[in-house]
């Protein structure tokens, strides 16, 4: 079996992309949704933005293949939540299954998805990694941190397999395959400025991003190629005329310069 696992909150834009994705890779996929910021109480417990209406659907579309859970909001640290999720999906499937991390704001290529099924088919493959290149504010530019990332995505399950905070697995099989060139596109800057506003408030891992967004981020000209403060890295925005994952032909931003000037 191939189990998809999808955690998610308020992601209206991207979560119907990302459910259609799923079922291109995973046999069944479990989604646990709502907020994982427990230390932030004005921030609600489950999405309020239409993602549950969307959930909602795709589960009526998909039957079966679709489980859908809440959060876990056992811990101050939402990274503990999020890997208490990842451990509890991981009950879902049995030793040998693929169990397949998927982001709401990732997608992959048909080539690469392609690729990793015929890999997973024959079963001798452990590990299955993407190279992923982020993009910000639009369809239109990427960010440029010299290299794109490499992100394990697939992961055949073990007697002794589990994940610490964050997203970090232990004790997967050493049979590592990274399918060449760019696999997946990540999305996580093309999002209304109160949603980012959201991961600056609660971000863990890094001291002062709410100032960054406000300071930087907000101020970012897109047609600039100047070199950017990151909150963890410098970083340039580079102009990008490729292909996007076809998952996401029909998305409505595919020619918006700006969202931050839409939304």
């Amino acid at each position: 079996m191939k189990l998809g696992f999808l955690q998610v909150y308020n992601e209206v834009n991207w979560v119907e992309y990302a459910i259609d994705q799923a079922m291109l890779m995973c046999d069944k996929l479990l989604i646990t949704e709502g907020s994982q910021f427990t230390s932030f109480p004005d921030i609600p417990e489950r999405s309020d933005d239409g993602t549950l209406d969307i959930i909602s659907d795709k589960s009526k579309q998909y039957g079966k293949r679709i489980t859908c859970l809440n959060t876990t909001r056992k811990h101050k640290n939402y990274r503990y939540n999020q890997c208490d999720n990842f451990n509890r999906a991981l009950m879902f499937c049995n030793k040998g299954d693929y169990f397949i991390q998927l982001d709401a704001d990732e997608f992959y290529f048909d080539k690469w998805i392609s690729e990793a099924n015929e890999l997973m088919k024959e079963r001798k493959v452990d590990v299955i990694e993407a190279l992923n290149r982020a993009f910000a504010f639009s369809f239109k530019w990427c960010v440029d941190r010299n290299q794109a990332r490499v992100k394990p995505t697939v992961i055949k399950k073990t007697k002794g397999l589990h994940f610490v905070p964050a997203h970090l697995h232990k004790n997967a099989g050493e049979n590592v395959m990274m399918i060449p060139e760019i696999g997946c596109h990540h999305y996580d800057w093309v999002k209304p400025p109160e949603r980012m506003l959201i991961r600056m408030r609660t971000s863990v891992m890094y001291s002062g991003m709410v100032e960054w967004f406000e300071e930087i981020y907000l101020k970012i000209k897109p047609e600039d190629s100047e070199i950017y403060p990151g909150y963890n890295a410098e970083f340039a925005l580079r102009k990008y005329d490729g292909s996007h994952p076809s998952v996401l032909d029909h998305h409505p931003w595919h020619q918006i310069e700006d969202v931050r000037k839409i939304i």
